[in-house]
């Protein structure tokens, strides 16, 4: 069987879904007719996190033996930049062009450990409500809606200078009304968020 690994935060993890099994990876999974291997992981960001945040677990510093380990799967669903949008403590450290740096660290890795570029498929940050990016923990609120969307320019410009495949997570969700994709906790969405995540990764194509 097809084997696909989801490597991201909470969102990734399943945070807001009602069950497991309507979690977006989940769900993903279950419409390629793919094993799932999920590497989310709840408070992480993508890129190298300044020290004096203490926030451990860096998609760039855990990727290596997540992907590349011995549980690696066939083809990987990337899910990074919300928590990396959303936090503005630090900006002359932790920035979108850190950002994409670490994001290349970790797509030149894949790709040069055999990764082909049709096995890859970035997503892009999904999508908070305006009450969202008002509301997180120390450092992860005072975000603006265009300060948010560098983020997701970024990620598809990455997915396009790769010739990856690109999930419209963010483009996707936010056709919809402000706050009908969120859960009860404002910060993750709600089971139909999680839903339109996976759809837009099952209709993922070539980045230009």
């Amino acid at each position: 069987m097809r084997t696909l690994a989801a490597f991201g935060d909470s969102i990734t993890e399943g945070a807001g879904a009602t069950a497991p099994e309507n979690a977006w990876a989940a769900r993903l999974a279950l419409e390629l007719g793919a094993r799932l291997v999920n590497k989310g992981l709840s408070g992480t960001v993508l890129q190298a996190t300044p020290v004096h945040d203490g926030r451990g677990g860096s998609g760039v510093s855990r990727f290596r033996n997540d992907l590349l380990g011995p549980d690696r799967a066939g083809c990987i669903a990337l899910l990074y930049g919300y928590n990396d949008a959303r936090y503005t403590a630090d900006p002359a450290r932790f920035n979108v062009v850190a950002f994409v740096r670490d994001y290349r660290t970790v797509l030149d890795a894949l790709l040069a450990g055999g990764f082909g570029p049709d096995e890859i498929c970035l997503g892009s940050p999904p999508y908070p409500s305006n009450a969202g990016l008002g509301h997180g923990g120390p450092g992860f609120t005072g975000q603006s809606r265009a300060g948010f969307e560098v983020y997701v320019d970024a990620t598809r410009d990455l997915a396009a200078s790769y010739g990856l495949f690109y999930a419209r997570v963010y483009e996707s969700m936010v056709a919809h009304p402000d706050g009908a994709l969120a859960s009860a906790d404002i910060t993750h969405p709600n089971d139909e968020g999680h839903r339109v995540i996976a759809s837009a990764f099952a209709s993922a194509v070539r980045a230009r």
